[in-house]
């Protein structure tokens, strides 16, 4: 008897949980956009549905096209709606013949599914290269019909939850806006319920990802992500970003963001601010984080070093707008984080102070740190040559000092003026 048991948990792991954390958790082998180009993608799943026309129009008067992930037995309702789809240029994918979870079905089962669906959008004249399983569930039948049909399997990097009766329009668009970067893959729905709130929440979503310097594309117009590392370690920071709260500052330049920000409690050393401020723990401080995606490209330039402290800048001049903004940042007495930086005596010309860190934190940040370097930096693993000038360090600076510094009145102290070479992109 406990033989049995036994073989029947792992045959569970082996067709349910083992294809689903690695396909859809990890999302091996799935098209994610690169990072290299200013593009998002906005897909759109379960129609087509009531509200799919309110959510053309919107899409036609902004003159977005997009990628419709659609239900084949919805569409035997309403076949018009593919039409239109073709004739405004969006793209058309699987989502299932039915809306079911793969959870809830056999592998041989959701075999069928897939491959019917596929066969009933050929006959209507679309052959699907895409298909984003209900919930992006996987089990082995998934899979390999996928396998089998030629599909691409596409999940998603930013989810506002649309769906949820809770949401209002304002908060799916600022979700969005905030979390999206350079190849986000962005889902939405068109049915299912009502979408009416996803249509009015179009509008500000786009002129946002436009004001941020994306565009909405088709999951096709994307620049596919080539590493896997890169594509699973976005999947898992976005989830952080997600969990912890982390607001993007918007780039005043244009592109994606450099700087992010987190509102936590200070739990470092006791230490005197060079303004001459005393720093206790508990106190409320603006936790930086630097934006990934643009830390790849400084690490891809010529001169990087002094561009990218050119581009940091900026974007503290960008920060101290955004708190300026935000109310619930009015507390904070200081602003930092920890990092690696082997050109720490720079950045102390910014108005940064860098104290020392030490213990667990050290060590667990020395890794965690380490690994984005590897994974974002040109030179990817040849980084770890660099193993002893790399130093976790944790960056602090008064909140008063950050904007005098770099308010709208600010010079740029200490900070000499770029080369007409240097200026170029």
């Amino acid at each position: 008897m406990l033989g049995v048991v036994v073989g029947l948990v792992i045959a569970w792991i082996l067709v349910y949980l083992a294809p689903d954390l690695w396909f859809h958790h990890l999302q091996w082998g799935a098209w994610a956009g690169s990072s290299a180009q200013a593009q998002v993608s906005l897909t759109f799943d379960d129609g087509p549905g009531p509200d799919t026309d309110q959510i053309l129009n919107v899409l036609q008067e902004f003159q977005v096209r997009a990628t419709f992930f659609i239900v084949t037995e919805r569409l035997r309702e309403r076949p018009e709606v593919l039409e239109r789809l073709i004739r405004q240029g969006h793209e058309v994918g699987l989502h299932m013949t039915r809306h079911v979870s793969a959870f809830l079905l056999t592998p041989w089962k959701s075999f069928a599914e897939v491959t019917r669906g596929v066969r009933e959008l050929e006959a209507l004249g679309q052959r699907p290269q895409f298909f984003r399983p209900p919930w992006g569930h996987v089990n082995l039948g998934t899979w390999l019909a996928a396998k089998r049909c030629g599909l691409t399997l596409v999940f998603w990097s930013v989810a506002p939850d649309d769906w949820k009766p809770q949401k209002r329009p304002e908060t799916i668009s600022h979700y969005v806006v905030q979390l999206a970067q350079p190849g986000s893959v962005v889902v939405l729905h068109d049915a299912g319920g009502s979408r009416e709130r996803t249509a009015r929440a179009l509008p500000a979503m786009i002129e946002g990802l436009r004001a941020r310097g994306l565009e909405p594309v088709p999951v096709a117009a994307l620049d596919r992500e080539r590493s896997e590392w890169r594509r699973m370690w976005n999947w898992w920071e976005i989830r952080f970003t997600r969990q912890w709260d982390i607001e993007s500052i918007p780039n005043s330049g244009g592109g994606q963001p450099i700087l992010r920000i987190g509102h936590i409690r200070y739990r470092g050393p006791a230490v005197r601010l060079s303004s001459g401020r005393d720093l206790r723990r508990g106190v409320a401080m603006g936790e930086i984080h630097f934006g990934n995606p643009a830390l790849a490209q400084f690490s891809g330039q010529a001169v990087s070093g002094l561009r990218a402290l050119h581009k940091v800048m900026t974007a503290l001049s960008d920060l101290v707008q955004w708190l300026d903004q935000h109310e619930s940042y009015g507390d904070i007495v200081v602003v930092g984080g920890i990092t690696l930086l082997d050109a720490a005596h720079t950045i102390e010309k910014l108005g940064f102070q860098h104290v020392p860190v030490r213990g667990w934190t050290k060590w667990s940040m020395w890794g965690y740190l380490l690994v984005l370097m590897i994974i974002y930096h040109r030179d990817g693993w040849r980084t770890l040559r660099r193993f002893r000038r790399l130093e976790p360090v944790l960056l602090l600076m008064d909140i008063d000092t950050l904007r005098e510094r770099f308010g709208k009145t600010h010079n740029a102290k200490g900070a000499r003026t770029l080369t007409t070479a240097e200026r170029q992109p």
